[in-house]
């Protein structure tokens, strides 16, 4: 991710998407750059500053838009064939007036494009978002309702600092417990955002520390530890994490050919953590506040044997703020969670008094050229 906000704010707005020849129009066709649909209230085309602050405030209209056009199958309807609106909400039992007025609005926000005779179709923008698993659509269920609240109460959480417990009743976790629906749904989210993260780690050149058991903690479906397993083809592995958390595990480390030598253990690691020589973390500790990262760090030392590794994955922060999107995920373990982004110096006075000294800081850099401040920080059981 570019470090430079302005070029940031850029790539995240929709732009011209009109198909010459095609009799298609999508969003503001025949433009070319980042535009708002609030770019009107600012100066002109030149007025970068303006653009910047109406791509910002844009979000409120272009959010949910896009949540409703994934959730209500619409992209599903149009991959590879253009439909009026009257069919598509006739196979998706929505109104047809509302499905209409709908579909105008991703237009304008860029995903859908029309036809003069009144048919729709996806722009390049909605064939990313895509309707399939391991698409970006899967991102869109992170406009749940616990977080959509914590977010619009950030300056109220600002004003008055209060104590978030993601796991007292009504908390994140709860919420999720008594929603299995909506926890495969996040759980599919975090295992697309994590996909990305074995392949930063392979261009970077990482590689893992020798090791006969992998102990994934909060692994989620297992996206970093069957990268993990097959770094170390001799190794076995385990998982622990909610019921909910690994509901897609096994189809996930199936389809990943590591099935049959990883172990699903439904727990909290809270509790207990799997005994093995190589423990990982993978934005984990970023959920939780300072005595509950003790605790998990203490729980995998209890599990770790001398010389045993502890492998933690975080966006760890600049020691002096730049603009990263390290803190951007900081406000929102904030309001959600109670957790927090942490400097390195910070994951070190939490993880080392529990037994464990840094051996390793390794920098990773995205695939597509940019820096997140995404490190791999390799603790040795002391």
């Amino acid at each position: 991710m570019s470090s430079n906000p302005q070029a940031a704010a850029a790539a995240a707005a929709p732009s011209g998407t009109g198909r010459p020849g095609t009799g298609v129009r999508g969003a503001d066709a025949g433009t070319s750059g980042a535009y708002s649909v609030l770019d009107f209230l600012t100066e002109g085309e030149n007025d970068v500053a303006g653009r910047q602050v109406a791509q910002l405030f844009s979000g409120y209209l272009y959010t949910p838009i896009a949540v409703a056009i994934v959730e209500l199958g619409i992209l599903g309807r149009l991959t590879g064939k253009a439909l009026t609106a009257e069919e598509i909400a006739k196979e998706g039992g929505t109104d047809p007036d509302a499905t209409a007025r709908l579909l105008r609005a991703g237009m304008a926000v860029g995903l859908i494009s029309g036809t003069e005779d009144g048919r729709f179709g996806l722009t390049a923008a909605g064939e990313r978002l895509g309707p399939d698993a391991g698409r970006l659509g899967e991102m869109a269920v992170l406009w749940l309702e616990p977080i959509r609240e914590a977010m619009a109460g950030l300056a109220e959480h600002v004003r008055t600092g209060p104590q978030v417990d993601p796991a007292a009743p009504g908390g994140f976790w709860d919420y999720l417990g008594s929603h299995p629906g909506e926890a495969v749904k996040f759980a599919r989210a975090m295992g697309y955002a994590t996909s990305r993260v074995p392949g930063a780690l392979a261009a970077a050149g990482y590689r893992p520390p020798a090791a006969s058991r992998v102990v994934d903690v909060g692994g989620n479906r297992g996206t970093m530890l069957a990268w993990l397993l097959k770094e170390l083809p001799e190794a076995a592995g385990v998982i622990i994490d909610r019921p909910e958390a690994m509901a897609t595990a096994p189809d996930f480390l199936g389809a990943a050919g590591v099935k049959e030598r990883t172990e699903l253990v439904p727990g909290s690691f809270f509790n207990e953590v799997p005994p093995g020589d190589l423990h990982l973390l993978s934005r984990v500790l970023h959920n939780w506040d300072d005595a509950s990262v003790r605790r998990i760090a203490g729980n995998c030392a209890g599990a770790s044997a001398r010389g045993g590794s502890l492998v933690v994955i975080e966006y760890v922060l600049p020691s002096v703020p730049e603009p990263t999107v390290g803190h951007l995920m900081d406000v929102m373990m904030m309001v959600l969670y109670g957790g927090r982004e942490r400097t390195l110096e910070q994951h070190r006075a939490l993880i080392e008094p529990a037994g464990y000294e840094l051996r390793r800081d390794f920098p990773v850099g995205a695939v597509n050229g940019g820096q997140p401040p995404l490190r791999v920080l390799e603790f040795s059981r002391t």
